[in-house]
């Protein structure tokens, strides 16, 4: 399953929050953004529940984002 994950950060984050992404072994693309999102990241995993596992642990450990919305691609 692949998704994207887009992320606001408390300004100034952005970058940081990025490079903890990349230590993620699911994480398989991080971009940093101008816009409505500071961050987005793509994810490869296994189902829906390691999913909802992976976006806990992604919370948990940075601390510099404030929100994040989840696009579950259909093919």
């Amino acid at each position: 399953m692949i998704a994207f994950i887009l992320i606001t950060t408390k300004t100034g984050k952005e970058n940081e929050v990025a490079k903890n992404l990349k230590k993620i072994p699911e994480v398989k693309e991080v971009y940093t953004l101008y816009g409505n999102y500071d961050v987005i990241a793509k994810v490869e995993v296994e189902n829906l529940q390691r999913l909802n596992e992976l976006g806990n642990e992604i919370l948990k450990e940075n601390k510099g984002i404030l929100y994040t919305e989840t696009l579950i691609c259909a093919r």
